[in-house]
């Protein structure tokens, strides 16, 4: 098979061209958020928003409301330290309607600013501890 190199630098060379973000939409068992310095939602994958129950645009905009995530997207940006291999729960919508805490495997990135080491916000990478086959 031969890859075509993209015409646009924004495209990846895959057959047909995706961009990053499209190639994470499709990541199986990966759920990726990007945050600012607040904890607001600058992005998130659809698994992302599948696993929680809501739309990209419910989320996007909007802050964490999850105390626990905030407060450790805060000790990683004052810590300027990448957090790796964390094991801490999430809330999800339950198929019988409530909710239920299920077992994650985090990485916390920093997000720096274009061109500079200035700390403005949070990568958060994650999979399921347990993951559904």
């Amino acid at each position: 098979m031969t890859v075509v190199p993209a015409l646009d630098p924004a495209l990846l060379p895959t057959v047909p061209p995706m961009s990053v973000a499209e190639v994470l939409d499709r990541q199986d068992g990966v759920y990726w958020v990007v945050k600012d310095a607040n904890s607001v939602f600058l992005w998130v994958n659809q698994n992302f928003a599948d696993l929680v129950g809501m739309s990209k645009s419910e989320l996007i905009g909007h802050q964490d409301s999850r105390a626990e995530h905030v407060a450790h997207d805060k000790e990683v940006m004052a810590s300027g330290k990448p957090l790796l291999n964390f094991h801490e729960t999430i809330a999800v919508p339950s198929k019988e309607g409530g909710m239920v805490n299920v077992d994650i495997v985090t990485q916390k990135g920093l997000l720096r600013s274009l061109g500079s080491k200035e700390i403005i916000g949070i990568t958060v990478c994650f999979s399921l501890k347990d993951p559904v086959t």
